[in-house]
């Protein structure tokens, strides 16, 4: 373990987000973010801190220490862009290991729940620059209901006698196999008990205490829900809680409970409810293995899960204003066949339900529309990818003769031709832009025009207005597929004499407090964007940003009512040599 995966860990259990860990700890969220990601290291100071706010124990550090010195490794300095670069371009580059469709079972499905199969089949002689491509449905069909049970459960009546120590708290502490907090303050903790009616059997319980600042500063502890049942002795493994966010909108932990031989079974989501005690929003057990994943591109994960024993996947899905869930039900080998050496399967982390091909590359993606799963062009980002901004509504001009170079003319939602290494769309592009936009200052546009060419992206509030009317500017590397330019952003703000941008100062987020001088600025400013911060950098002189390997970037900042304010930035030009 390291320092920074241990604060990770130790925040991301309290649900914490790095600024609020960072609001706590009077520093930037930069500072918590190179911690995380092990380029700097805290304070003994901080280490203090971060003790008495996350609860981690002042011997974990030490421990930590002691590790490094017998491994006699320093901490990774490979370049920070790296990061960033897989950060950006994560459904890209992580190859996971996509799941073996497994072979449907033997029985019979029952009659009401087999649908019209859709066939795979290639063309008989097909030409031979296509004979590698396969011929897959437009759209895949599957078994529709309503799950009117779903939602914000509450938890059973349970005898407190059912673990006779219960009101000690110190006890429960030393017996958890987890614990998590909930934002306020509410303590989480699975506990296990031998059962009352034979001791050879063991039950987990789910149990929680308020804050303690309700309780005078005595953990009342609270049986929420028996989360594991029936044990035999300690069968229950090592159970696995993780927080998510997002699901179906809701936060919250999702407890995975499985036998000792790693066979995971029952997972139950829990959030938390108005009067501040835990809520179960779903649980999913037996042969399925939940996950999560945007499986309808609406910037909200849904609850997806696999029962290998009747080789069928099950989509949980809300909508607003409708009492519980739609759930939608896909059987192997009956809604869909894909032909030989092609395999149909999920990866959240890839965009969700596909196609792939015996090297795992993705060959077509499948998106819930309607009630059923319709193929989309199979690229390498999803919502996922720029969450904040999924709601602009984007009209994109592509007339030549209208507004001349700054369009190449292409349909936004084709796959580029000139991007070798990624496979993206303008569309796409135009939202990594504006996502990077908000990252920057915390402003987004409800709707906007966008021009777009082999380089990058502009957007304006008028059809027409790119030359002169351009509020924002975003010239892409080769990170998002472009050609090998160096990449640089243009920012008009409203205050600067430009009227017709909706960016105003006023409204954003800007460097304040401890943030003074043109340094220091330009530093909070690069340390924002993602796809310019490439590693550890340093203002020398003025409009000067060098990196420690050497590379320079260029920028512009402005005097304004409200500080410096960044208006340009290009770079980073290699070894410092500046090739306009």
């Amino acid at each position: 373990m390291t320092y920074g995966s241990c604060i990770r860990q130790a925040r991301e259990a309290m649900l914490l987000t790095q600024e609020q860990l960072a609001e706590q700890l009077d520093v930037s969220r930069q500072a918590v973010s190179k911690w995380e990601a092990n380029l700097s290291r805290p304070t003994r100071e901080k280490l203090d801190r971060l003790s008495e706010i996350l609860y981690i124990s002042p011997e974990t550090w030490v421990e930590i220490d002691a590790e490094a010195e017998a491994a006699d490794q320093p901490s990774d300095t490979s370049r920070p862009w790296k990061i960033a670069t897989a950060a950006l371009a994560a459904v890209c580059l992580v190859l996971a290991v996509c799941l073996a469709v497994s072979l449907l079972r033997k029985e019979e499905l029952p009659p009401e729940e087999k649908v019209l199969s859709v066939e795979a089949e290639p063309p008989a002689d097909p030409p031979a620059e296509e004979a590698l491509s396969p011929i897959l449905p437009d759209s895949i069909p599957m078994i529709c209901s309503h799950d009117y049970s779903f939602g914000d459960w509450t938890a059973g009546t349970y005898d407190p006698a059912a673990i006779p120590f219960l009101d000690d708290w110190e006890r429960v502490m030393d017996s958890e196999l987890w614990c998590g907090w909930f934002p306020d303050g509410t303590r989480l903790s699975l506990v296990p008990v031998t059962a009352s009616w034979n001791a050879a059997y063991t039950n987990v319980y789910l149990l929680y205490a308020p804050p303690v600042e309700t309780t005078d500063g005595k953990l009342e502890y609270h049986i929420f829900y028996r989360i594991g049942e029936d044990y035999t002795g300690a069968d229950y493994g090592s159970p696995d809680a993780q927080p998510f966010t997002n699901v179906l909108g809701y936060d919250g932990f999702k407890i995975t409970m499985s036998h000792a031989d790693g066979l995971y079974r029952d997972s139950t989501y829990i959030i938390q409810g108005p009067d501040g005690a835990p809520r179960m929003m779903s649980g999913i057990g037996g042969a399925s293995r939940a996950r999560e994943a945007d499986v309808d591109d609406d910037g909200v994960l849904e609850l997806v899960s696999y029962d290998s024993d009747w080789a069928r996947w099950q989509i949980t899905d809300t909508r607003i204003g409708e009492e519980g869930a739609s759930v939608y039900t896909l059987y192997d080998k009956v809604h869909v066949t894909v032909p030989n050496g092609y395999a149909f399967s999920m990866d959240p982390d890839r965009g969700g339900f596909l196609v792939t091909d015996s090297a795992n590359t993705i060959i077509s993606r499948y998106v819930l529309r309607d009630d059923v799963l319709v193929r989309v062009p199979a690229t390498d980002f999803t919502v996922a990818d720029y969450p904040d901004v999924a709601g602009t509504e984007i009209t994109f001009v592509t007339d030549c003769d209208t507004i001349g170079i700054l369009t190449d003319g292409l349909d936004p939602d084709v796959i580029l031709s000139y991007t070798p290494n990624i496979r993206i769309t303008h569309r796409q592009q135009a939202y990594l832009a504006l996502q990077e936009l908000y990252n920057l200052t915390g402003l987004k546009v409800e709707r906007c025009y966008c021009a777009a060419n082999e380089y990058g992206v502009n957007f304006s509030l008028l059809p027409d207005g790119f030359n002169q009317r351009s509020f924002f500017s975003l010239d892409f590397n080769t990170r998002y597929g472009n050609l090998d330019n160096i990449p640089s952003l243009y920012i008009q703000w409203k205050e600067l004499g430009n009227d017709w941008s909706p960016l105003a100062l006023k409204q954003s987020v800007r460097p304040e407090g401890q943030v003074q001088g043109e340094a220091e600025t330009m530093l909070w400013y690069y340390g924002r964007i993602k796809i310019f911060n490439t590693g550890e950098a340093s203002c020398a002189s003025l409009g000067d940003l060098w990196l420690e390997d050497g590379d320079l970037y260029l920028y512009d900042l402005t005097e304004t009512d409200f500080g410096l304010t960044l208006t340009r930035l290009t770079g980073p030009y290699p070894d410092g040599e500046v090739n306009h």
